[in-house]
């Protein structure tokens, strides 16, 4: 062999040897774990109503709630700053099937508002591109209304008036999918089970608590019915109480009613059920003082006792059915929530009335089909960019209108800048604008302001707008620039329903609910 073969030779060898090192560093390489897109996909939408993001394992709860949960996290991009609309049902789920804030959407007050019909929802859209569509919850609860524009675009919807049963739910769910197998479906599945008033099964009801029980707090389904039947006998027999209620409740108490769902369908056929949510409400938080630190950590005890049972029942037998019936491969799965849900953080319990963290702040969890990896997305994100992210996944065209902001460049790491700067909610006559440092809140109905350093102060305790006017005054200029550029798809006012009294229409007004 020549020694010039054996020069060219080794020349050709570097010189391919160099070609391939440069190509590493000149060609990109193929991101990791990266979400591909297909309009083969078959969806569920898992609406949890009341669901705290820093409740789940999966968000940095020391409890285990969330077993399940947290295992389909370890496969699914997880938006650790993810945020609602709204502090109440009506309007934020309405933002979600949207993409649209509640002031555009106007479907704001219950047992008023609807949908506009020049507002496609998720389900109107999927089911435009050929996909079975099943809506599986309550369905004659005024806050998920079909008629306000929640039933739209679904073939089929299934529930029943029990708002803590998983049971039925569950054979619903899974039937349904076992019948639907060989189709392209959308399921959209919503759950009180977390929602007040907290009843977890006796399965679960010491998961997290020593406790038997607590003074001031109704614990067990029983005792909220007799609870609730007291507070009609005082409501009856208060000279306070207006005559139509008085009559109302006379009426009820001696028609023998004995049980719960009597009771429910009673209310219900003479168009009062605002009138019993009211009761309840009044029989089931009467007597729970959460500034007692034991009463406090019984009921979050009880609420984590509900998430877990959801966890189990729920989301662990459907993840098992999709791949007994080879379709998690195929389905992506988003579990994420309305609002989250207050323990006396800022003097206060439940939801609808504030804007801090702990009831804005929701999980959103999205699995796609193909990662076995999940990834924590620390970026600001928000409850409007559901339905974006989703059809951007599926190859379906984004609405014009919509408000929200596609999360897939973030799953594929392809964006260097954040997503946005801010996130933006409202409640009834609140509003609040929200960046990685700050949160600033604007009362609407007084113009007072209160103004957080949220490294500093991450439970938002100090109210910094005394001494820092002129940072707040600029997140306030900003918060009023993208309140005035939101147009509105209200067509028209809506009348409250017949029959809703003016006493309840301003506990709406103040709360979103009745």
């Amino acid at each position: 062999m020549s020694k010039n073969y054996l020069r060219l030779s080794a020349f050709a060898l570097i010189f391919f040897l160099a070609l391939f090192l440069s190509c590493l560093f000149v060609l990109p390489i193929p991101a990791l774990n990266t979400p591909k897109i297909s309009r083969h996909y078959n969806v569920i939408l898992f609406f949890v109503d009341t669901l705290r993001a820093d409740h789940l394992g999966c968000y940095g709860y020391p409890k285990a709630t969330s077993p399940n949960i947290d295992k389909l996290a370890g496969e699914s991009f997880v938006f650790k700053e993810n945020f609602s609309t709204a502090s109440y049902t009506f309007s934020s789920f309405m933002s979600i099937i949207t993409s649209l804030y509640p002031r555009s959407h106007g479907v704001l007050m219950i047992s008023k508002d609807k949908l506009s019909p020049r507002v496609n929802t998720l389900a109107q859209i999927l089911d435009m591109y050929g996909y079975k569509t099943l809506w599986l919850g309550p369905l004659d609860d005024p806050h998920l209304k079909p008629e306000a524009g929640f039933g739209r675009g679904f073939e089929e919807q299934k529930g029943g008036i029990s708002k803590h049963n998983l049971v039925k739910i569950r054979a619903d769910l899974l039937n349904w999918m076992e019948h639907n197998r060989n189709e392209k479906f959308f399921l959209n599945m919503h759950t009180y089970k977390a929602h007040s008033p907290y009843f977890p099964s006796a399965k679960y009801k010491e998961k997290f608590t020593r406790a038997k029980g607590m003074k001031g707090v109704i614990d067990k389904n029983t005792l909220f019915f007799k609870k609730t039947v007291e507070t009609m006998r005082e409501r009856e027999k208060d000279p306070v109480t207006p005559l139509s209620e008085k009559k109302l409740f006379k009426e009820y108490l001696a028609s023998g009613t004995l049980n719960a769902s009597e009771t429910y369908e009673f209310f219900l056929s003479r168009a009062k059920s605002d009138k019993l949510s009211e009761v309840q409400d009044c029989a089931y938080w009467g007597g729970v003082d959460l500034s007692d630190p034991a009463v406090n950590a019984y009921m979050q005890a009880l609420y984590d006792a509900c998430i877990l049972e959801f966890d189990q029942e729920i989301i662990n037998p459907v993840i098992e059915k999709l791949k007994d019936l080879k379709l998690y491969d195929s389905t992506i799965i988003i579990i994420c929530a309305d609002h989250g849900e207050e323990f006396n953080e800022h003097g206060g319990h439940a939801h609808g009335g504030t804007l801090y963290r702990e009831v804005t702040h929701v999980p959103l969890i999205i699995h796609v089909p193909g990662i076995k990896h999940g990834r924590q997305i620390n970026e600001l994100t928000q409850t409007v960019d559901i339905m974006p992210t989703l059809l951007d996944l599926l190859g379906i065209p984004v609405p014009r209108q919509a408000q929200g902001k596609s999360l897939v460049d973030l799953m594929n790491n392809k964006r260097a800048l954040p997503l946005r700067e801010y996130v933006f909610s409202e409640a009834n006559g609140i509003s609040s604008i929200r960046s990685k440092e700050w949160l600033f809140l604007l009362n609407n109905n007084d113009q007072n302001r209160r103004f957080y350093h949220l490294a500093s102060d991450p439970k938002e305790q100090k109210n910094m707008y005394p001494e820092n006017k002129e940072a707040a005054l600029e997140l306030e200029s900003e918060l009023k620039k993208w309140e005035a550029s939101l147009p509105s798809y209200q067509d028209m006012e809506y009348p409250f329903d017949p029959g809703i009294d003016e006493a309840t229409q301003e506990r709406i007004r103040k709360s979103g609910y009745w």
